[in-house]
């Protein structure tokens, strides 16, 4: 029995690994596009869920852990970016002011869970200039809200909660629901 990752990002396995994990990885097979938009927390836990479901069926032992980040605007979820300006759009939208960032989680061993963590986020007033700068670097399109918070040096950001589930996955949530779960080991 192994604890597996259902995930391909790079964020969540590192932020996995600093928790002290030991893991393997196996990327999820679900199309998003077949889920019923629905309000922001309940949907990010869908999408969680779903990624662990695929990942489960094809390895029935193993401990399955599937993360999904969404960012919340007012009430508009904002996924990843389709291109460039899509990108700049929803920066601009989000300048100067508030946004919710929802990781929601699924651990599926012997038993099921479901659930997620928030926190907020805001960018300072930016520039043109800044976010061009930011956008310029290329490492948009994969991200939620069109930002990876551990990549904006170009302007000021604050964060109410926890960073890692701004990041992507929030490690104490998912390490509280794993405790004592067969296969879920740890270097440590």
């Amino acid at each position: 029995m192994s604890l597996v990752l259902a995930s391909s990002s790079p964020r969540r396995k590192k932020l996995l690994e600093d928790g002290g994990f030991t893991f393997e990885i196996e990327k999820p097979s679900y199309d998003e596009r077949h889920l019923r938009l629905s309000p922001a927390e309940i949907y990010t836990m869908q999408l969680a869920l779903q990624k662990a479901m695929s990942v489960k069926e094809k390895r029935p032992e193993d401990v399955i852990v599937a993360v999904d980040t969404v960012v919340v605007l007012g009430e508009k979820i904002l996924g990843k970016p389709k291109d460039r300006a899509e990108a700049e759009e929803m920066l601009r939208a989000m300048k100067g002011r508030r946004h919710r960032v929802i990781s929601a989680y699924a651990v599926l061993g012997e038993e099921k869970y479901v659930d997620y963590d928030q926190s907020f986020v805001c960018f300072e007033d930016f520039t043109e200039a800044q976010m061009k700068a930011y956008l310029d670097k290329n490492t948009y399109m994969d991200k939620a809200g069109a930002y990876g918070v551990q990549e904006i040096d170009e302007f000021k950001i604050t964060v109410e909660g926890a960073l890692d589930t701004v990041i992507g996955m929030h490690v104490a949530s998912i390490e509280a629901q794993l405790k004592g779960m067969k296969g879920a080991d740890r270097e440590r």
